[in-house]
């Protein structure tokens, strides 16, 4: 027996050879040329994106649309190969069920590429806010489109149950309906939060890596921005966990981008400094203080106020924040203007230590002698007479 009759006269399953090898010859020949056109659409897609090319390579947009690509062309190539053996001549009811599990798939393919398209979108736009330094958008991006990606598969899963299994998904969307209801109203709070995390990614009033002051006790650096709560870490390196509600409705400074920053210091000199001196000394802490680099302008240093044991001298400077000591170097902290121009506070006042000095808190006792008794004093008795 040749192997052409034998393909031809063999069943298998009650089903001729020769059909079975004909069926998985279209699938294969199937894949291959899904494949082939699967990075002819990639090809395609990139192309089509014109300055968005720049934000993702071709090699990424085959990678991100490969599935998508070839999950609808081989479920193509299968229902082909399915059609022109008619199925494999099985029964009318099997091919009815055959036919609606295609439907489904097919379903679940359009869901894939607009998942997959997508995806594209996400990367995209990630690579877009990470070149323009835009880290709390960036943030944002994926949790967004992970929510997108989400709902779109659900209604996919509707459709699938409505169109394969014939159910009828009207109560499905009622009772979600109800559900939502019941989840937004136990859950306002938090959904308070994402909303005011997207005031705070529509008003951008800060970013990851800024110094915000909500009020003088909650002075930090701004670590993470999440869809319910920002992450802060304070100087003194603790992390402070805030619900974007309360940032999105309270008021607060942004001192990153402060271009000057006002440091102000108060010293005391002795109330024994001669006038001479004290006015000398007022004059040198102004020259001094010029000469540091990184002022924006001369400093304002005045004799302000009589204190209990001193007097009292301040000194207001604005620094430039974005100074650094070499083009390489970043912009140091608020702390090191602080030290130069303490240091240069108590330079010169040290200088002026023969005539004067910084005070401290002291009290002088005047005890007056009393005057001489004329008549002597009596003891006094037991009794007190």
């Amino acid at each position: 027996m040749s192997w052409w009759r034998l393909l031809w006269e063999t069943e298998w399953k009650g089903i001729l050879l020769g059909r079975w090898v004909i069926a998985v010859i279209l699938l294969i020949g199937g894949y291959f040329v899904a494949r082939l056109c699967a990075r002819l659409l990639s090809r395609l897609l990139y192309l089509a994106l014109g300055k968005a090319r720049e934000d993702i390579t071709r090699e990424e947009l085959h990678r991100l649309m490969r599935p998508a690509w070839l999950f609808p062309l081989f479920l193509l190539a299968a229902y082909g190969a399915g059609s022109i053996v008619h199925f494999l001549h099985l029964p009318e009811k099997s091919i009815s069920w055959i036919s609606r599990v295609f439907e489904a798939l097919a379903l679940l393919a359009m869901g894939l590429l607009g998942s997959r398209f997508l995806a594209v979108l996400e990367t995209i736009l990630a690579a877009q806010y990470q070149r323009a330094g835009e880290t709390y958008k960036l943030q944002l991006v994926h949790p967004l489109f992970t929510i997108g990606r989400v709902v779109l598969f659900l209604l996919v899963g509707f459709l699938m149950l409505e169109h394969t299994l014939k159910l009828n998904v009207a109560p499905f969307f009622t009772t979600l309906g109800l559900g939502g209801l019941a989840v937004a109203l136990a859950a306002q709070e938090t959904l308070q939060h994402f909303i005011g995390a997207l005031a705070i990614f529509a008003d951008k009033p800060f970013q990851i890596g800024d110094i915000i002051r909500l009020d003088p006790q909650t002075i930090g650096t701004i670590e993470k921005i999440g869809l319910r709560s920002t992450h802060i870490r304070t100087f003194d390196n603790h992390l402070l966990v805030i619900p974007n509600k309360r940032l999105a409705d309270s008021p607060l400074e942004n001192l990153s981008r402060t271009p000057h920053r006002r440091v102000i210091f108060r010293i005391g000199v002795l109330y024994s400094t001669p006038l001479s001196v004290l006015e000398q000394l007022i004059t040198e802490l102004r020259a001094a203080l010029s000469e540091l680099p990184f002022l924006a302008h001369p400093p304002s240093v005045y004799f302000t106020n009589f204190q209990d044991s001193a007097l009292e001298i301040t000194i207001i400077a604005f620094v430039r924040m974005d100074y650094r000591e070499s083009p390489e170097a970043e912009p140091p902290p608020i702390f090191y203007f602080q030290d130069k121009i303490a240091w240069t506070i108590l330079r010169t006042v040290r200088r002026y230590e023969k005539h004067t000095g910084f005070a401290f808190p002291t009290r002088t006792l005047h005890i007056q002698s009393l005057p001489q008794m004329h008549a002597p004093i009596s003891e006094a008795t037991g009794d007190g007479q």
